[in-house]
């Protein structure tokens, strides 16, 4: 602890990472454990305020120092967290951290940020199908209830059920729609 400087206060903290939901607030990282950082470094503001406060892995922490991440993104991140936070339930939020991840694993899997984005539009116009549909127990769709009424997943039906003359919701699956706002989160651009 730099000298002068006084800890977080334990209720702040907390709050800091329940807002992260004690994971690193990068949205397409998520790890464990975590730090807490300033957005505007300690040396400027001389105090510690919730606003100012992101919860990161030791690996952002020291990116973000670095410069590698810069400081809009991080606001941005802090934003986002509020704007989710507020809107969806825990079930929602799980569901964007996985097709977070795809989006990374998609961008890994090309070679360039052009032939990333051909193949990401493309599965856009196609729908969801080849980003992959996330299978839920038929009866807990309205787990997803404000992704749902966003239109930011849409409901999938089982082939083979239809096929017995039931409709059974046992899948969601990214809508374009979807799709724009997991883009915003990777890139920590506003939701």
């Amino acid at each position: 602890m730099a000298q002068d400087r006084p800890d977080v206060p334990v209720a702040m903290r907390r709050a800091v990472l329940v807002e992260a939901g004690h994971r690193c607030a990068i949205p397409t990282c998520r790890q464990t454990p975590v730090e807490l950082a300033h957005i505007v470094p300690w040396v400027k503001v001389k105090e510690h305020s919730f606003a100012n406060l992101i919860a990161l892995c030791p690996t952002c922490h020291t990116r973000f120092d670095r410069g590698d991440i810069d400081r809009q993104s991080m606001l941005q991140y802090k934003a986002n967290l509020e704007v989710l936070n507020g809107r969806y339930t825990d079930v929602e939020r799980q569901i964007l951290k996985v097709y977070a991840r795809r989006w990374v694993e998609l961008d890994e899997d090309c070679e360039n940020e052009e032939s990333f984005i051909t193949k990401f539009r493309k599965l856009v116009r196609e729908g969801a199908i080849g980003f992959g549909d996330i299978a839920i127990h038929e009866g807990m769709w309205w787990l997803l209830s404000n992704l749902l009424d966003d239109g930011i997943v849409e409901l999938g039906y089982s082939t083979e059920e239809m096929r017995r003359g039931r409709w059974v919701r046992n899948s969601v699956a990214l809508t374009a729609k979807g799709f724009e706002l997991i883009e915003r989160m990777a890139r920590a651009e506003p939701l």
